[in-house]
């Protein structure tokens, strides 16, 4: 199934966050409500009867006798059915590509995901990779998020009985069989929501967002420029490398990296460079992951223009447009003093914190379904 998709309205990018936001604020306070008055009332109900009931000093010794005779005894009852309700707790992550396909944006999307089950009281019990989706530790996983990368994803063996989810990241050529009855979708770009929800399918949006680090304060540097690519210039790269100190990775090398590595290797670097990949693989507003993932380290970051990053943070972080802009760009960062270079890499991450920091809408929808 091919999808053919109109631009986005970049002047609704501000209010259609600002949305998201008040509708999972106002779920979350409704919920937050309702606990609140349930609470209560049975607490003033079993008050009174309990504290009636203590007031004779040989009842209270019976009662607590009983309480320790009678937790054993539910305790033995109930304890099948509190495991069942831990497991409606439990997430199970299924990536359709192998490890070494999987680049730092998807990276920095699944543990985005993973970071908002686990503030709404989720627990991610495991990840798994195409070859071993469905590991037997992750049976029991109540809900089981498919992640659909830069591959067709049919392989999807799904429990009935749990709650599904197909997440697609960023690829736009979808095909009908990849769509199997799931209970909801999911995606982070808004041009494939608009063509697909066309099609009797309903797909919640993922907003950007951000796993928070903390401050990466360098010691030394050793490279001017740490080069991060999804899509290679050569000529860029070529140049760096006659001018400046430079390290390369892949998207998909530097995911590869186990995570103290990648700290090690952005505390060496003077300035962050960030390649996306060609525009018309995405819709005009997505802004990858992994670039919010550099921001929250708090790192000097260059990289795509795109009109979000322009208005939350300006001069913050450096922007290019094409080669000779990325090459000029890279030169006015690096011509920059140290102090100046991190003080507004520092400001970039509160911006991200102020602003970035959401509770993703679609999980209160979970929520209400469990």
């Amino acid at each position: 199934m091919k999808t053919y998709f109109r631009k986005s309205d970049k002047n609704s990018i501000k209010a259609i966050k600002r949305k998201e936001q008040e509708t999972a604020d106002a779920s979350i306070l409704f919920q937050k409500k309702q606990k609140i008055k349930k609470l209560v009332i049975c607490y003033t109900e079993n008050y009174k009867g309990i504290s009636a009931f203590l007031r004779n000093k040989y009842k209270k010794i019976l009662f607590f006798l009983s309480v320790l005779i009678l937790g054993g005894g539910i305790g033995v009852c109930f304890s099948p059915a509190l495991k069942v309700f831990q497991n409606n707790k439990t997430v199970a992550i299924r990536i359709g590509e192998i490890p070494e396909y999987i680049d730092y944006d998807l990276l920095a999307a699944v543990n985005f995901l993973k970071y908002n089950f686990e503030r709404n009281g989720y627990k991610v019990i495991g990840t798994s990779y195409a070859g071993n989706l469905y590991p037997k530790e992750l049976d029991n996983a109540h809900v089981n998020v498919f992640v659909r990368g830069f591959s067709q994803f049919f392989d999807l063996r799904m429990n009935k009985r749990k709650t599904n989810i197909f997440y697609v990241h960023r690829y736009t050529k979808l095909y009908v069989e990849e769509f199997q009855n799931f209970d909801f979708y999911l995606s982070s770009q808004r041009k494939l929501i608009d063509a697909v929800n066309h099609q009797d399918i309903s797909i919640n949006f993922l907003p950007g967002g951000f796993v928070t680090h903390d401050l990466l304060i360098p010691n030394e540097y050793q490279y001017d420029v740490l080069y991060i690519y999804e899509y290679y210039n050569q000529a860029y790269h070529s140049f760096m490398q006659q001018n400046h100190r430079i390290k390369i990775y892949s998207g998909s090398r530097f995911a590869a990296l186990d995570e103290q590595k990648r700290i090690d290797e952005l505390k060496k670097a003077k300035v962050i460079v960030y390649e996306m990949g060609k525009t018309d693989s995405d819709d005009e507003s997505y802004i990858p992951y992994a670039v919010f993932d550099l921001i929250s380290y708090g790192r000097p970051v260059i990289t795509n223009r795109k009109l979000l990053l322009d208005m939350y943070f300006g001069d913050r972080i450096w922007l290019f447009d094409e080669l000779n802009s990325m090459i000029l760009t890279t030169e006015q960062a690096l011509n920059s003093s140290d102090k100046i270079r991190e003080k507004k890499a520092i400001q970039a991450r509160n911006v991200l914190n102020d602003f970035f920091d959401i509770n993703v809408p679609f999980i209160q929808k979970i929520k209400l379904k469990n």
